[in-house]
């Protein structure tokens, strides 16, 4: 995972890969008044949730496509 801000706005950048599908994404979250709060993003190629303190929704940008060969999307099971 690679980290960016820029600490005069309080926008802060990080690229992941997805540890369901393996697709590489960049994560962007504002972090000003108001406070910021837990919210969620997903992955763009198979909608694995995960979550960030941000104030606004985060922007997330496809980086590479999954490498895992499948078509599928993840299912969230509760138990």
């Amino acid at each position: 995972m690679t980290n960016s801000s820029d600490a005069s706005t309080n926008v802060r950048q990080f690229e992941r890969a997805c540890t369901y599908c393996g697709a590489r994404f960049s994560v962007t979250v504002l972090r000003e008044a108001p406070p910021a709060v837990l919210r969620d993003y997903q992955c763009p190629d198979c909608g694995k949730s995960s979550e960030v303190h941000s104030s606004l929704p985060p922007l997330v940008r496809l980086v590479s496509r999954r490498t895992d060969g499948k078509s599928d999307n993840y299912q969230e099971t509760i138990f």
